[in-house]
């Protein structure tokens, strides 16, 4: 007796192989031979012959015989070797009425499977090189924040030695102005002594030049620490400039990294699943 779900899938599967728009091929068996085929585009399965009785001595018939006997689905994959694809063969039993009454064989090529899971697994080695690269680079910047802050510290002990010196300075300015009054006074007096202070009158100007000298050396050094601590300013400033930059870049490259990270991860996710699609 002819089977009417067998008769029905006979109409259904063609349709079903256009609608999927993936290579395959599909046949539909009885429990004594192939009924029918639809053939692809990439391959042949040359065991899949309608009206050719199903033989236990052939490896594609002795599955489709051990599929409608137990009831059981079964999936394989053929090696590139057998028709120069790797395929994979999925065979299903037809229930009718709480009988197997025949199965549907599907075949279709992994070639693209195998060339996107390839693609995606040097996309993640790419990645995974490129997020190394970029923790590199973040651990750069991370150094480059850290020296920064050492320049910065250095600076600020700069400009205190500086502070320090203006200071020192400021005291030898100060007394070589008050050196330079007594040493004034001192002539004064001397002149007022007349002969008898000849000699301290020498000493006066002496320590007069002396002062003068000390006041334009104080003046030079305090002109000298001036510009020192311009120059400590200018690199204060250039320093707090790169180190606002070198923050931005770390916590722009820790963000890329991370998305590094979940792109790899989702690649490898993609890769598992088109390999056991």
């Amino acid at each position: 007796m002819e089977s009417k779900t067998l008769e029905a899938l006979k109409i259904v599967l063609p349709l079903v192989k256009n609608f999927t728009g993936v290579d395959c091929q599909l046949s539909l068996c009885d429990r004594e031979m192939t009924l029918a085929t639809w053939p692809a585009s990439g391959f042949k399965m040359p065991a899949a012959v309608p009206g050719v009785p199903l033989d236990r001595n052939i490896p594609a018939h002795n599955t489709m015989l051990t599929v409608m006997e137990t009831g059981k689905q079964d999936v394989s994959i053929l090696p590139k070797e057998v028709l120069g694809i790797p395929v994979k063969g999925i065979v299903t039993p037809v229930h009718e009425g709480g009988v197997v009454v025949g199965c549907v064989t599907c075949a279709y090529s992994l070639e693209r499977d195998i060339k996107i899971t390839s693609s995606i697994e040097e996309l993640g080695n790419e990645l995974s090189s490129s997020m190394q690269g970029v923790e590199k680079i973040d651990e750069g910047a991370g150094k480059l924040v850290e020296q920064l802050d050492n320049i910065r510290d250095i600076t600020r002990q700069v400009e205190e030695v500086v502070k320090k010196a203006s200071r020192m300075v400021d005291t030898i300015r100060s007394n070589a102005s008050k050196s330079n009054i007594l040493a004034l006074n001192a002539s004064i007096e001397a002149a007022r002594s007349g002969d008898a202070g000849r000699g301290f009158t020498v000493v006066a100007s002496e320590m007069g030049k002396l002062a003068q000298v000390s006041g334009n050396s104080a003046k030079e050094i305090s002109e000298s620490l001036g510009g020192i601590t311009d120059s400590v300013n200018k690199v204060k400033d250039a320093v707090d400039k790169v180190s606002v930059t070198a923050t931005q870049q770390a916590e722009e490259t820790a963000r890329v990294s991370d998305s590094l990270v979940n792109i790899t991860k989702f690649a490898g996710e993609v890769s598992e699943y088109v390999k056991t699609k």
